[in-house]
């Protein structure tokens, strides 16, 4: 058997599944390649090339004897993991093998699939149907007679019947559900075994007909008794980083999330020592250097939080560690206990400094929560980084201006902004009629703004926030600057200098003395790898007048 975990979407295959039900589908490439093209202006030409953070560290690095380099690339994706584990746990340990991303890893892909009897696909990072199609085609190339089975919550999300119809044409089988492990271990044992699964519910599939079954959502599994086992891995999974769950869902309903759309709002947190039992073995491996926590919301209180930290000071937990936290739950108190007990950085859904946008919003949380918890992370040098939205219906050029004010301001460190995206199966696309909303994806405009304004507006911030490191991609790459030797105040100044590398660059300035600045703080990072890396990390470049990737940086 084999896992496949991720796979590399293309700029074509993002936009396809939003073509479907668009008025005019060329529009909506053109409004993509506008807001690639600002992307690419953000990124600082760098000795011929145009070098994302990372990429601008390792062209340092290339030219220092015996320096190494930073690698993005520094662990597996926990979907794969889990998997592999839960599989080897239901009877199928020493036939399972994973394959993290099958483009990055092709040929070893190739070789393990001309071996599989069952080939299992996940979609938890995979958001088009056509990306879906082509891997199918693409294993059913190397190995005809293998059962292609694809599951994940995202197959629950398709908002035009054409999308999943087209997804159950490529492989065996769909696994319709948030969860799906116990339907999963049905649907391999009636494919192996050449039986039906009509009736089997949360699956789709195509036996020269389209069907779907019926829905069943509690198809899942215990997440104390099937938490990782990190001590029984291979060698070939485990790489410098791990990532770490301790529970499952999302209470919370903000309306330009997706999220709602297939989760029923049930919670399930791991109890606590379930939690320390999987960090007692994570300490245990050599090979491990930090951990991400990559629940929704690691705290959902402050109670949680604080015994969580208490417990990992108390055995004594050595790896640095990374969570997405909300701001509210950013006390002092809170802080303290997560600087005491390893948290080098939080990622916090800002999205806002404007109270009406955030209400519009249903975020949960105040002006004020922001700016104490990012006065919080700077107080205990934990690195904060700010996720922005710009355009959400209320939005205006003045709150923009708070948000800018915010960063610049508050002592958060970092941040990446997005303009808005009106994802068909959100509560905001649902509600578009309450909230003056026409349009979708990237082609809408509402009474306070339009998608080329917002687009324009996070060009604005880019422009006028200095005391803040725009980095893209920042929940993976700020942890990669971390995780290779850079302090807080290093990995953050990196980034501000990458930045104004960029402006001055695009105002036609000397920089010189930023690049050099730079140069300096990337040749000191002292954990690096020797393994090859990305020659460029730049995912973007033009090809004879269209974006196409060129790396598979974003991934």
């Amino acid at each position: 058997m084999l896992i496949v975990a991720n796979a590399c979407q293309t700029v074509d295959e993002t936009l396809d599944q939003f073509k479907f039900g668009a008025g005019d589908p060329d529009l909506l490439e053109r409004n993509n390649s506008g807001y690639l093209d600002l992307y690419r202006a953000m990124i600082p030409e760098i000795d011929g090339e145009r070098r994302e953070i990372v990429d601008a560290v390792n062209h340092v690095r290339r030219g220092l004897p015996g320096a190494g380099l930073v690698d993005e690339h520094n662990s597996s994706s926990l979907n794969g993991v889990y998997l592999y584990d839960f599989l080897c746990r239901q009877g199928y340990a020493g036939r399972t093998e994973l394959v993290d991303n099958i483009d990055l890893e092709a040929e070893r892909a190739a070789e393990l699939a001309k071996a599989a009897d069952v080939v299992l696909l996940s979609t938890t990072f995979i958001t088009s149907a056509s990306t879906i199609v082509r891997v199918c085609k693409l294993l059913k190339s190397w190995n005809p007679k293998a059962l292609v089975i694809v599951g994940g919550a995202k197959l629950t999300q398709y908002s035009d019947d054409r999308e999943i119809h087209g997804a159950a044409r490529a492989a065996d089988a769909l696994i319709l559900s948030p969860n799906g492990e116990r339907t999963l271990l049905e649907v391999i044992r009636r494919l192996v075994l050449g039986e039906s699964i009509a009736s089997v519910p949360n699956i789709a599939y195509d036996d020269g007909e389209f069907r779907c079954t019926s829905r069943n959502l509690h198809d899942g599994v215990d997440i104390d008794a099937n938490s990782v086992r990190w001590d029984e891995l291979p060698d070939y999974i485990l790489r410098t980083s791990v990532n770490v769950r301790t529970g499952r869902g999302c209470p919370f309903k903000c309306k330009f999330c997706t999220f709602p759309s297939y989760n029923d709002q049930q919670v399930d947190l791991m109890e606590t020592e379930s939690v320390v039992h999987q960090l007692r073995q994570i300490m245990r491996l050599p090979q491990v250097g930090s951990v991400r926590f990559v629940d929704d919301t690691l705290f959902l209180n402050r109670n949680h939080l604080i015994t969580v930290c208490r417990r990992m000071i108390d055995i004594g937990f050595d790896k640095p560690w990374t969570a997405y936290l909300r701001a509210p739950t950013l006390t002092d108190e809170c802080v303290r206990y997560l600087s005491e007990a390893g948290c080098r950085l939080v990622l916090v859904g800002v999205e806002s400094a404007d109270q009406a946008v955030l209400n519009n919003m249903l975020k949960g949380t105040r002006e004020k929560h922001n700016w104490v918890a990012a006065e919080n992370l700077a107080k205990y040098d934990v690195m904060g980084f700010a996720f922005m939205l710009v355009g959400f219906p209320g939005e205006t050029q003045k709150s923009v201006s708070k948000s800018i004010d915010f960063l610049n301001n508050s002592g958060i460190h970092s941040y990446v902004h997005s303009p808005l995206f009106v994802f068909p199966n959100s509560p905001l696309a649902r509600e578009a009629r309450d909230f003056g909303l026409k349009g979708g994806f990237n082609d809408w405009a509402h009474d306070t703004m339009d998608c080329r304004t917002a687009v324009e507006e996070c060009g604005r911030m880019f422009a006028e926030v200095h005391n803040a490191a725009y980095i893209d991609r920042g929940s993976s790459v700020t942890k990669t600057l971390l995780d290779h030797g850079a302090s807080v105040g290093e990995a953050s100044r990196m980034g501000v200098l990458h930045n104004e590398t960029a402006r001055r660059q695009g105002a036609g300035l000397d920089d010189s003395a930023t690049r050099a600045e730079f140069a300096a703080l990337a040749a000191g990072m002292q954990h690096a790898t020797a393994r090859s890396v990305d020659a460029v990390t730049t995912p973007y470049s033009r090809v004879d007048g269209r974006l196409e990737i060129t790396s598979p940086a974003r991934y």
